[in-house]
This record gives C-alpha cells, structure tokens and sequence, in this order.
C-alpha cells in the first residue's frame, strides 16, 4: 500500500497567516531572511533510513529531506521542501513504513504574522499553523506535533 504524502516535517511544516504587527518592527526585521533547516528531533525514536539504528535526530535517519524558508518583509514567505514518498510493507507480521525523497523539490506559498512568539503560516489555499517560536538573530525554532511522531522541534539557520 502506498501513501503519497509531502513530508513537511511541520508544518512543515505545512507552514504559516497574514496581518502585518507595526507594532514589533525589529521583531519582524529579525525574522526576514533565508533560512534553512539544520535539526529535526522526535520525541519517539524511528529507523527512517532502514540502517537498524532508531534515532530521534530525523535529518540524520532522512539526509535527502531539505527544507528552504525564506521570509520577506512585505508579510508573504516562500518554501522549498523535499517531496517525501511513504508507502507502507505490508508482506511481514508487522506494517513496516518505507519513507524516501522523491527527488522533487515543493514549493509553497503564503503569508506571515509575528505577534509577541506567536509565528502565523497561511500557505495559499490551506488553513494557518500558528507555532510559539524562538528567534536570535542566526536561529529560528519551534515545535510542532507531526502524525505519527508525536512531538517536534524544528531549528531554522539564517543564511
């Protein structure tokens, strides 16, 4: 059985919504920018790679998943994110899930607010994703819950 799913590790990170905070200006001057995705951590352990190891370090145990997010000062962001392709083995007593890139590269607009550590993502056409963040001038973190997995911390590294 195979599930076709884009692997947005949030949100992924099905991201982020609009309205524009004149109140936090350097807030949002800080958040503007290129970012790239440099640490994913589960809570539960998981052998994506197949190597028999279970890590919660998800780029570790998927090295071909990228995720680019670049935030613009006019409240709209663009993602470049790594299609995942998840089927499911069936054959043995267990299901086992088969997680692979695919090779092709989603993108995904939207648009953004920042109120206080409240990150809004509207990607067109999707509801919002609202995520309590950390922001210094070179990291952009936060968690969000992923199926499956349970909870997440992504880390984002200006570029």
């Amino acid at each position: 059985m195979k599930i076709r799913v884009v692997f947005l590790f949030v949100v992924s990170l099905g991201l982020f919504s609009c309205s524009s905070d004149d109140d936090a200006p350097s807030v949002m001057g800080s958040l503007v920018g290129t970012w790239e995705l440099t640490s994913v951590t589960g809570g539960i352990p998981v052998d994506l790679n197949m190597d028999g190891t279970p890590s919660t370090n998800l780029l570790q145990e998927l090295p071909c998943f990228k995720d680019t997010l670049v935030v613009n000062d006019d409240n709209t962001y663009s993602q470049d994110v790594t299609d995942i392709d998840v089927s499911v083995d069936t054959s043995g007593p267990f299901p086992i899930p088969i997680v692979e890139c695919t090779g092709l590269i989603l993108m995904e607009t939207g648009t953004w607010s920042l109120v206080g550590d409240q990150l809004t993502f509207t990607p067109e056409g999707q509801d919002p994703t609202i995520v309590a963040i950390m922001l210094t001038e070179t990291t952009l973190s936060f968690s969000d819950t992923v199926e499956g997995l349970g909870q997440v911390a992504l880390m984002f590294t200006r570029q």
